[in-house]
């Protein structure tokens, strides 16, 4: 787990007459805590009621000052991407466990036929299997009868084989 802190100082204003007038925020210090790849170009604004709208208008602001591009999204398990990304990758292992394709074929159509960089058979390694599972796990728990969530007897097995993906050297994968 990395630790950063580095220094900013940025006046978060808006170019309308109206916010002319308002008090100037000032973000001095930010922490980043990376926990591994994803952790490393994350960034989630992705607001809580308890949250006012200034200091909401300011992080996205400083957002922008750093060359990001923050979305908003109501607090929803998994927010925007990976509620869409992990039922996909589970769709997957789903399409592999019946004997629908290969993992290789199914990785090949989606990079081929969906422009993606990757197919979801690589992503899950890169992701980590034991990340993937652990997400869907606690999704489950919040709606056992979403089929999108159910538990993949192939993902379980390699997680109790620690076959976590790139970071051991094997998943749905060799590496080495």
């Amino acid at each position: 787990m990395a630790f950063v802190t580095r220094q900013f100082v940025r006046s978060v204003s808006s170019s309308s007459a109206a916010s002319a007038a308002a008090k100037k925020i000032i973000v001095k210090h930010v922490t980043v805590i990376g926990g591994g790849l994803m952790g490393a170009g994350i960034a989630q604004v992705i607001k809580t009621p308890m949250t006012s709208q200034k200091t909401f208008e300011s992080l996205v602001d400083f957002s922008k000052a750093l060359g990001k591009h923050p979305v908003s999204c109501k607090d929803t398990p998994g927010f925007i991407v990976n509620r869409l990304l992990v039922p996909y990758l589970m769709e997957a292992i789903r399409l592999h466990e019946r004997g629908d394709a290969s993992k290789e074929d199914i990785d090949t159509a989606m990079k081929l036929g969906a422009g993606y960089p990757m197919g979801p058979f690589e992503l899950l390694d890169y992701v980590g299997l034991d990340t993937t599972k652990f997400i869907v796990d606690g999704w489950h728990e919040l709606d056992v009868k979403d089929p999108k969530f159910q538990p993949s007897p192939a993902l379980n097995k390699l997680v109790a084989e620690k076959k976590f993906g790139k970071k051991t050297g094997e998943g749905f994968y060799k590496y080495k």
